[in-house]
């Protein structure tokens, strides 16, 4: 009887725990979706994408809490969702985002096929807050963000080692110190899990937080590593 009275306690408070987070999910993607539909960008939730409302949500909501004009890299920006998520954040403040991507589908499962029409038609609400720029992302170069320092970069292209730790090294010095490093994939991917192994061990970067697949990072001026709370 005891035994069952356990198993009924554990079970009633991991439904309340679990409870308490969709409400707050549904509060956050309540509050989300008000300020995108005062940017007109109801069509992202039509927009096919393999990230999850609370990962788009707390990409809104990292992007959101930066300063004004702020400047954001997305490398892997496929069709466009997550880019109209934090497009939209920054676009108060006077924000930008520059959307670094083939259109070429070369790494997604479903194969070849060019995608850069569908982007441009899914994030035309927020169009005059984006900059695209159509190449492979081991060719960036600091003209193609107009030579901003960065205050969000989000990786979420190739997702091999190789590719997860060349778009890092890449992103990595045009971040400014407190800036915020994002990795999509970071639990379904090796090569992305070992690239934020290797960032947090050398001592530049402490552990943002983490939500689903998402993880992210902030940039420390000082070798040290520090951990911060998440609030999600």
């Amino acid at each position: 009887m005891k035994m069952q009275m356990k198993d009924f306690s554990y079970r009633a408070s991991y439904h309340l725990i679990w409870r308490a987070e969709q409400l707050l999910t549904d509060f956050q993607s309540s509050s989300i979706n008000r300020e995108l539909s005062k940017l007109s960008c109801l069509n992202k939730k039509n927009i096919s994408t393999h990230m999850t409302a609370r990962e788009l949500n707390t990409l809104y909501i990292l992007a959101k809490e930066l300063g004004e004009s702020a400047k954001a890299l997305e490398i892997g920006s496929y069709l466009g969702a997550s880019s109209c998520y934090i497009a939209a954040a920054l676009a108060p403040k006077n924000g930008h985002l520059f959307c670094v991507d083939t259109w070429e589908n070369q790494t997604m499962p479903e194969g070849e096929r060019d995608t850069f029409k569908e982007f441009k038609t899914n994030t035309k609400a927020v169009a005059h807050h984006i900059t695209m720029i159509r190449k492979n992302s081991q060719e960036l170069i600091p003209s193609d963000f107009l030579e901003n320092p960065l205050n969000l970069v989000f990786i979420d292209g190739d997702h091999s080692y190789k590719g997860a730790k060349n778009d890092y090294e890449k992103a990595t010095p045009w971040i400014v110190g407190g800036g915020i490093l994002a990795f999509h994939d970071c639990i379904a991917f090796e090569g992305v899990a070992r690239t934020i192994g290797e960032a947090l061990a050398s001592g530049k970067w402490k552990f943002g937080g983490q939500v689903d697949n998402l993880l992210w990072l902030r940039k420390v001026e000082k070798g040290c590593l520090e951990f911060e709370h998440s609030a999600f």
